[in-house]
């Protein structure tokens, strides 16, 4: 089956875009790629008693599990804890090509509605049996009437598009494979009625993890662990016993003794007898009153039981090694402080990292990449920057920030660059539409620019044309005319201050072809002088009152 898979993500190679009017007709994916490509099969041969072509069941009982997880909390809690944390994780699919991650979002959208099984319902089911059973199986139901997509050929055969995904329990399946080991065909058998139904490889997506060569299944990582369960629910089993045996004692009552044996009443009744019969009688608070002939005795553990704590912690703590978590996982906090809480919950945030993997191949291989094939976008599974991949979050918040700021600290002290930067973040390369939309962009620019902003600057023509900037054009043009304006009354106003400069070291000190005077010169000129330096001053008053 996987190899089947396979086979049509190679068939894409050097695939090319399809015009509109091509992708109406039959799609085969090998003329389109330009490369003949010829299936090819294992020579490895598998089990003997599984090449013959029989029916068989896979190699776990996973029915065991089941049952397990329904009796036993610490089993229970274990596996909704893990699985938790992968759905508070979340995921998406992203993409540097817009049109194909808008196809592949509307093809999951197409589906969810077509099937009613949303598609998140299915990464969380996904999740809990790999994490229970470390196998998991979707079944394809391929309709054309009931998809947008087109039909294919692969390998000389008809595929119709998938129309919806739904859950095929594993432990319902059995299998038929080839001498090589290759899956030939999947049945699922109900097992109160005896129904059955048959299912092609390529109708099936199974997902695994821990697959041994030659298995049909992975191997389950709870199954070690039911044992040291079992063990461990024995061990409780015994407390409880010696917990009863302490709360209810058993009494021993003894009537007489050698010196005085026990007497007979005239009835000819023992005395043993008469007292049994007012215990029988007695209510469950009652005393015993009694002479010196009879002793009454508690029989319990009278401080001889074993200590079973330690025997109790041990086994304890092989189960949750078992399961892949911690005591402050499960609740028990004790006295660990926040470090040390930290350090041991690294096994299950571990468990759920390598998870989120095993899924992101899965579903980019035989999922993303065959709905993409059904539209006519194979090009994107080998050009980087047509790709659509499924982006994790991160399970250890407290981890991404520490490895975030020393991204942050490497890129500001020019150890690496901005692509490599957000790379290693998981974020996309900066295109020029997110650069619009940074922080710096938006709002540290255009202060900058504020700030260095004049008449007649780069920096005013930089803020009307940015779209963080409530600056126009025709504030910019009232600036600059009174910035003219003002220019203008400047160097009239120093023309002005310099003449009537000269005018007064005229009168002052007159100076003729003779030389300079050394005191003023008193005649009619001189009063035509004294009015025109007046109409100088008045016509410095107007300017004055202009600039104002």
């Amino acid at each position: 089956m996987n190899k089947d898979l396979a086979i049509k993500a190679i068939s894409a190679l050097s695939y090319r875009d399809i015009n509109q009017q091509d992708r109406n007709k039959p799609i085969n994916a090998e003329k389109l790629s330009g490369v003949k490509v010829k299936k090819i099969s294992g020579r490895s041969m598998s089990y003997a008693d599984r090449h013959r072509g029989n029916w068989f069941r896979p190699e776990y009982n996973l029915t065991e599990i089941q049952i397990a997880q329904d009796t036993d909390s610490f089993l229970y809690k274990a596996i909704q804890k893990k699985v938790e944390r992968f759905v508070l994780a979340g995921w998406e699919f992203v993409g540097n090509d817009t049109e194909v991650l808008n196809y592949l979002k509307r093809r999951l959208k197409e589906i969810e509605l077509v099937s009613g099984q949303p598609f998140d319902l299915l990464m969380s089911s996904l999740a809990h049996d790999l994490i229970r059973y470390s196998n998991h199986a979707w079944v394809k139901v391929r309709n054309e009437d009931a998809s947008s997509a087109q039909k294919r050929t692969v390998h000389g055969k008809e595929l119709d598009p998938v129309a919806g995904y739904f859950i095929l329990p594993f432990e319902t399946l059995w299998f038929k494979v080839k001498k090589n080991g290759e899956i030939k065909k999947i049945m699922q058998e109900q097992p109160n009625t005896g129904q059955w139904k048959e299912f092609a490889p390529e109708d099936v997506v199974h997902f695994y993890t821990n697959k041994k060569p030659g298995f049909t299944m992975g191997t389950p990582e709870l199954l070690p662990v039911l044992e040291d369960i079992a063990l461990l629910r024995r061990l409780e089993e015994s407390i409880e016993t010696m917990i009863d045996s302490n709360l209810h004692p058993l009494f021993h009552y003894t009537v007489g003794n050698d010196n005085m044996p026990e007497r007979y009443s005239p009835e000819g009744i023992k005395e043993s007898d008469l007292v049994r019969q007012e215990i029988e009688y007695m209510p469950s608070g009652g005393i015993f009153v009694s002479d010196h002939r009879h002793k009454i005795a508690a029989i319990g553990s009278e401080g001889k039981a074993l200590k079973i704590e330690e025997y109790l912690a041990y086994f304890k703590k092989r189960v949750y090694a078992g399961l892949g978590v911690s005591p402050m996982d499960m609740g028990e906090a004790d006295s660990a402080n926040r470090s040390t809480a930290n350090t041991l919950s690294k096994i299950a945030i571990q468990s759920i990292e390598a998870l989120q993997r095993y899924i992101k191949v899965f579903i980019e291989t035989y999922v993303i990449s065959e709905l993409l094939l059904e539209g006519g976008y194979g090009e994107a599974l080998i050009n980087p920057e047509k790709m659509v991949s499924i982006k994790f979050g991160s399970v250890d918040k407290e981890e991404k920030s520490k490895e975030e700021n020393q991204t942050i600290q490497l890129w500001l002290n020019n150890l690496i660059s901005e692509k490599e930067a957000r790379k290693r973040l998981g974020e996309q390369p900066v295109s020029e539409e997110i650069r619009d939309g940074t922080n710096y962009k938006l709002y540290q620019e255009p202060l900058a620019l504020l700030k260095g902003m004049g008449p007649f600057s780069a920096a005013s023509e930089a803020l009307v044309n940015s779209p963080a900037s409530s600056i126009s054009e025709e504030g910019v043009a009232k600036e600059e005319a009174k910035a003219e304006m003002a220019k203008k009354v400047a160097g009239a106003k120093l023309q002005g201050n310099k003449g009537a400069e000269n005018l007064s070291n005229n009168i002052s000190r007159p100076e003729n072809q003779q030389g300079v005077r050394s005191s003023p010169k008193f005649n009619s000129d001189t009063i035509a002088l004294f009015e025109k330096i007046k109409l100088e001053e008045n016509y410095l008053k107007i300017l004055e009152t202009l600039e104002k």
